[in-house]
């Protein structure tokens, strides 16, 4: 019996031996190399600031990037080419349009527009990337918009747009 249990804690000792990564954990409680604590390292660099802008998109640039932002986020062609549609018809491209009660790139209005102000946390006009992502966000989780996933070309798209935007259904 003695054999046996000699036997035994050999195997799990072995085991335990081949089982452990060649990386000990043992190695990060070595102090760091002695140059570094003669000269430290330089603090990482902070990441570079983009310029903000100064107002709002001209209509040209926010066409230009109302595009793009719907490209960049998994949009096929033709539903960016119907939200761009759809944001002429709304406000000529006008990020900061205001139109009585309707407001903005997409004309939000009442308790939608609210909501897009609580999203972008700031009671004055949002930045146009803001803008674009609130209205991802009613796109993708608002079920009246399934018309508009379920589109296959621009002109279907657009019409659920309308219709999704209007308060109206499939």
């Amino acid at each position: 019996m003695r054999r046996f249990k000699t036997s035994a804690a050999a195997v799990a000792w072995n085991f335990l031996l081949l089982s452990m990564s060649a990386c000990s954990d043992l190695e990060y409680l070595k102090p760091p190399p002695l140059e570094t604590a003669i000269n430290p390292l330089p603090p990482p660099s902070a990441p570079p600031t983009l310029p903000q802008p100064e107002g709002p998109p001209t209509p040209e640039a926010a066409r230009a990037e109302i595009y793009r932002w719907f490209m960049t986020h998994g949009y096929k062609d033709f539903q960016a080419e119907a939200l761009m549609q759809h944001a002429k018809a709304e406000s000529g491209y006008r990020a900061c349009a205001n139109g009585g009660p309707y407001h903005y790139l997409f004309q939000w209005s009442g308790t939608r527009l609210e909501q897009l102000q609580k999203f972008a946390g700031y009671p004055g006009c949002p930045q146009i990337h803001t803008q674009l992502a609130f209205a991802d966000k009613e796109l993708r989780n608002d079920a009246k918009f399934s018309c508009f996933w379920g589109a296959t070309d621009e002109s279907s798209a657009y019409s659920a747009l309308r219709r999704g935007f209007g308060r109206g259904s499939c």
